[in-house]
């Protein structure tokens, strides 16, 4: 006869999952050119980005130069014949920029988790702490139980995890019928 699945522990799981992927890298392309960049994320084909690019070589700039000379015929004023255009040096040493994590959250569905570990942790800190570490490290219990010994200090056997596990359970339980 298949057990009917607890949806305590069915939220645990996922709270777990959420808790232990919470965090995502926002990884830069380091192999990748600046341009490729911005060719992938502006709008249009590449035809149309080369077409803006085009006016920035300064011509337009030489015909307002020509019309105002007053020198007949001439339609552009030669490159030769201008100053460059002023301005100011922004280059870097080229580097690479951290990687930064970004957190995600926990679903909203899930958040009642949060609330009461944190109630529970109030009371007892270590039913917590065995809570935390049995759903968002993968492991047998008794690495369990060490890494809570670890943290918690004094000892800490596997059928002491065991036990703190079920009374954290049966707490979790009555929060989620309340």
């Amino acid at each position: 006869m298949p057990r009917e699945a607890d949806p305590i522990i069915e939220d645990l799981k996922r709270w777990g999952i959420a808790q232990a992927n919470r965090y995502a890298f926002s990884r830069s392309e380091l192999g990748q050119h600046q341009l490729a960049q911005a060719r992938d994320m502006a709008p249009g084909t590449v035809e149309n980005a080369t077409r803006d690019l085009v006016g920035r070589d300064g011509s337009s700039r030489r015909r307002f130069m020509a019309e105002r000379s007053g020198v007949a015929n001439l339609t552009i004023v030669p490159t030769w014949a201008v100053d460059p255009s002023r301005s100011s040096n922004d280059a870097d040493r080229p580097h690479d920029n951290p990687e930064i994590a970004v957190d995600v959250g926990i679903p909203e569905d899930l958040r009642w988790v949060d609330r009461a570990l944190s109630s529970m942790a109030r009371q007892s800190m270590l039913r917590a702490l065995v809570v935390r570490t049995e759903f968002t490290v993968s492991g047998s219990q008794a690495m369990k139980a060490r890494l809570v010994r670890e943290e918690y200090g004094g000892t800490f056997s596997k059928w002491q995890y065991r036990r703190e596990l079920q009374r954290a359970l049966d707490f979790l339980g009555g929060r989620m019928a309340a």
